[in-house]
Parts: C-alpha cells; sequence; structure tokens
C-alpha cells in the first residue's frame, strides 16, 4: 500500500485516548490523518501486546492505513526480522518501519542480515527506514544496507533547539536523495519535546514543516508523537489537524468475493490472510483448521502444491446477510478444478468461517 497524506506515531497505545480503540480511530478520522504508525516490537521483543490489535482493526474499520514501527539494535539482526515478519502477519499491517539508529552504526553486515531476511518473509510488504534526518553527520549508519531493500526513507527531522523547521527539512531532502540507494523522501516533524524546560516546537514551527513538505512536494508527512503530543501541545495537535493536506479519495470497501478472487490469483498468502480474523475456521472435505496460524499453513500448501500456478475464476457468487456462496474452478500445474463450492461467513469485515469444497482432476 502506498502512502499519504499527514500521520502519526504513536508510541505508549495506553497514554493515547485512555487506550480506546474506536476512540484513537475516530480521533485519527476527525484530524484527517491517512496512516498512523504503532510501535509493535523493540530489538527481537514483541511491543504492544495486547494493545496493538485491536487499535489496528479500529484504524482499519476508518480505513486508515497502518504500518508497524520498530526500533532495532544489530545484536542479533536474524530474531530482529524474525520478530518483526512475525508482528507484521498477525497484526495485518500496511507497512513496516525500521527504526534504527547509533546502535546499527558501523555494522554493516548485520544490515545486510536483517534486511536480507526480512525481505525474504516480507517480499511484497512496503517496508520505511526512519533514522537521522542529516546523514552527512552519520555516515557510519548502514544507508545503503538498509535502502537497498526499503520502498521509502522516512528521515526523523526533529528541529530540537532550534526554529527553522522547514529550511531542516529541505537540508534534510537534499543530503537523503543523495545516499547510495536512495528512495522516496518523505519526513517526521516534532510534535514533542525531550527538555521541555529548554525546548518546545511551536505550532509557527510545524505549520513551517508541514508548508515545506508540500512545497517539496513529498507524499506525506508524520510527527512524533501521539501520546506526548495530545497531552502536552493541543494548539500542535491542532494545527496538524487543521491542515488541509488532499489525499485521493478513499476507494470504497472492496468486496469480499473481489478481494478474494484478487488474493487467490495473487497466490499470496498474506493479501488472503488480510481477510480472515485471527480466530477463524476453515473446513474442508478432510479437516478442520482453526485459527488464523493453522490456515495460513493451509493456504501455503494450497498455493505451492495443491494447486500450484493456478488461475483461479469465480462462476457465480451471491449473498445473503453474513453469508457468501461462491462456486468457481481453477486451472493449475496440478490439474483442473470445475466443481469449486464455497460458503463463508463474513462478520466485522473478516472472515469467520468458512466451507470449501473442490476436487483436483489431472
Amino acid at each position: 500500500m502506498s502512502i499519504k497524506g499527514k500521520g502519526f506515531f504513536i508510541f505508549q497505545i495506553p497514554e493515547c485516548e485512555g487506550g480506546n480503540p474506536d476512540s484513537i480511530a475516530s480521533v485519527a478520522q476527525a484530524a484527517g490523518l491517512a496512516h498512523v504508525w504503532v510501535k509493535i516490537a523493540d530489538g527481537t521483543k514483541p511491543f504492544g501486546v495486547g494493545h496493538t490489535k485491536p487499535v489496528v482493526d479500529a484504524l482499519h474499520r476508518k480505513r486508515i492505513a497502518v504500518w508497524g514501527w520498530h526500533y532495532v539494535y544489530g545484536n542479533d539482526p536474524t530474531g530482529e526480522a524474525s520478530v518483526a515478519v512475525r508482528r507484521y502477519k498477525e497484526l495485518n499491517l500496511d507497512g513496516y518501519v525500521i527504526n534504527a539508529e547509533v546502535e546499527y552504526k558501523n555494522r554493516k553486515a548485520a544490515a545486510r542480515r536483517f534486511m536480507s531476511d526480512l525481505r525474504d518473509a516480507l517480499p511484497d510488504a512496503k517496508i520505511a527506514l526512519s533514522s537521522y534526518r542529516f546523514p552527512d553527520f552519520h555516515p557510519e549508519l548502514p544507508w545503503g544496507e538498509f535502502l537497498e531493500k526499503c520502498d521509502y526513507n522516512w528521515p526523523q527531522v526533529y528541529w530540537v533547539e532550534s526554529h527553522n523547521a522547514g529550511a531542516q527539512l529541505r537540508t534534510s531532502k537534499k543530503q537523503c536523495d543523495a545516499l547510495p540507494n536512495a528512495k522516496p523522501y518523505c519526513a517526521t516533524g516534532a510534535s514533542y519535546s525531550d527538555n521541555p524546560n529548554k525546548w518546545n516546537p511551536t505550532p509557527a514551527e510545524v505549520k513551517d514543516f508541514l508548508d515545506s513538505a508540500r512545497a517539496l512536494d513529498l507524499d506525506a508527512v508524520n510527527f512524533f508523537s501521539w501520546d506526548y503530543c495530545r497531552a502536552h501541545y493541543p494548539a500542535i495537535w491542532k494545527t496538524i489537524s487543521d491542515f488541509n493536506w488532499p489525499v485521493p479519495p478513499t476507494t470504497p470497501p472492496v468486496a469480499f468475493e473481489e478481494a478474494y478472487l484478487s488474493a487467490l490469483n495473487a497466490h499470496s498468502v498474506d493479501e488472503v490472510m488480510r481477510l480472515y480474523n485471527d480466530n477463524a475456521t476453515l473446513v474442508t472435505r478432510d479437516r478442520i483448521l482453526r485459527g488464523a496460524d493453522a490456515i495460513r499453513v493451509w493456504y501455503g500448501q494450497y498455493f505451492d502444491a495443491t494447486l500450484p500456478n493456478a488461475v483461479f475464476t469465480f462462476k457465480k457468487t451471491n449473498k445473503l446477510g453474513d453469508m457468501n456462496f461462491i462456486t468457481w474452478g481453477a486451472e493449475s500445474d496440478a490439474g483442473k478444478v470445475t466443481n469449486g463450492r464455497d460458503t463463508v461467513m463474513v462478520s466485522k469485515e473478516k472472515v469467520s468461517l468458512h466451507f470449501s469444497y473442490f476436487t483436483v482432476r489431472e
């Protein structure tokens, strides 16, 4: 999913709107946010377990994109990639953000291993790097190794102890565009302070940052962070909320059968699993699969062995309440299906129960 418009980092979900997922989604919608980034992992450990999934689902119901951000250290790049992949899949995220800073300096091999493991497991995911605003000041960071397999460079343009937000944004973009493996540039602005007795961002500076981003024709911006801004800088939140950033109209939700057919013909387990809730049940002619993990394994075998390289066609679809009735066929390297019949219960935009019957004939 490409990303456009205004967004916010969330660090601690319980500190945002009392941790209420529906309130978070409603406030995001009222502020005109197109995306929200939630922290999903720290090093090799998951972060926000128990809080994050309900927020992701609530934002998705408002048609707001959700990306997961992850602070990485480089001590165990394989372990960091593993937790990233697991959290990305279980949360049904729209993108993933690498927050790499001082710990990854002078660790090119670790960055290559991390990015290779990440991309091998998430070949189609949108991935952004979130790091220093001025690469010229931090040449030890393995910029090229990270950016080679990223889709965006999204630096933290925090003008701490200064008041020239727009000028810093322009300098940041110039330096980032000159990096090896440079990627489309977006940026995150400051809506926090480490030392409010010494420095605070102002609404005028935030407006300068936003105006400069539009003048540079950036696709999107973020601010760090929702938790701090809402609690300490209501005027800055209002400045961001009021700023008019036109975004192409959100397309209406795709009908289930259209989304399902598209995912099948993409042979994408990730796309299919976005349609299921965590506790869904899939019933086939020879087994009952309960839970997203078991269903994910079944679809992996389905695409790789049962119907490899299949082209699926839906012959007829009917809908009655929450129930979708689909008759379908397929041609694959393993044979043809001419008698496919699926009954799918979709509640709250997710599959909860799926009966599937078909026979593969050579």
